[in-house]
């Protein structure tokens, strides 16, 4: 990411938000990532689709900070990227209240009195009633704790946030509620999102471009509608022939 982020220190692209080159991911001998480039426009929504073991959440990951990498990446700031995971009641600690965990992400300039004030305004964002704040992970449904661990991330005023699996561990009642919520955060905040999933009706509904990676490398990219109504490679093909549900959250739009 720019400047401290930055492998080479590049500048991003004209117009982009976040430029990643050459992103390489190795674990010892294993090569998860391979040669992956890619941009995200400001408010933008890329969606990084592949089947499980493809790479994805090494890519985001990487982009974080908790995988190894090489390459060029350049965008925000380390604060300026904030990771939700795909289990969000693993993500929060149990022992902890949500309003402490939400305040965790704070910045350090906000002080001690003023934390529960912003703590309710994160709670309120993700639509979340703030009392919230004094109840444990466990008394809250898996919606309501992703909900929690997106409140946390947007606690640090990132510009883009990476959503890595999100809805899929959620019932698909729930799903649609926390895509509508992507939705509705990108369009009051601004916010760019790199959306990992291995859902292609999901990635549809969400996303304005689509990246398909293969085996650690991006085999196509395009708009969303080209991708899903023509894909080009027989990988993509393959993905969509095995998402029987694509028109799951067409009553949603």
């Amino acid at each position: 990411m720019k400047g401290a982020e930055g492998a080479e220190g590049a500048s991003g692209a004209e117009g982009a938000l976040l430029e990643v080159r050459g992103l390489n991911v190795r674990y010892g001998g294993f090569h998860a990532v391979r040669d992956v480039s890619f941009t995200i426009g400001e408010g933008e929504i890329l969606g990084l689709v592949g089947e499980s073991g493809s790479g994805k959440s090494s890519v985001a990951r990487a982009l974080t900070g908790l995988a190894p990498r090489t390459g060029t990446v350049a965008g925000p700031g380390p604060r300026g990227v904030q990771l939700v995971f795909q289990d969000p009641y693993a993500s929060l600690d149990p022992r902890m209240r949500v309003g402490r965990s939400v305040a965790e992400g704070l910045p350090r300039g906000v002080g001690r009195r003023e934390r529960p004030a912003e703590v309710a305004r994160l709670l309120e964002l993700v639509r979340l009633d703030p009392e919230t704040a004094r109840r444990y992970p466990r008394e809250l449904s898996g919606g309501q704790r992703q909900r929690v661990a997106v409140a946390r991330a947007l606690g640090a005023r990132p510009r883009l946030l990476i959503a890595d699996e999100v809805t899929s561990a959620l019932d698909v009642s729930v799903q649609g509620a926390i895509l509508n919520l992507v939705r509705e955060l990108r369009a009051e905040l601004g916010l760019a999102v790199l959306f990992v999933s291995h859902d292609l009706a999901v990635v549809r509904y969400v996303c304005d471009r689509i990246a398909v990676l293969r085996e650690g490398r991006i085999v196509e990219e395009g708009p969303v509608g080209r991708v899903i109504e023509n894909p080009a490679d027989d990988y993509t093909k393959s993905l969509l022939e095995a998402v029987p549900r694509l028109r799951l959250f067409e009553h949603l739009c």
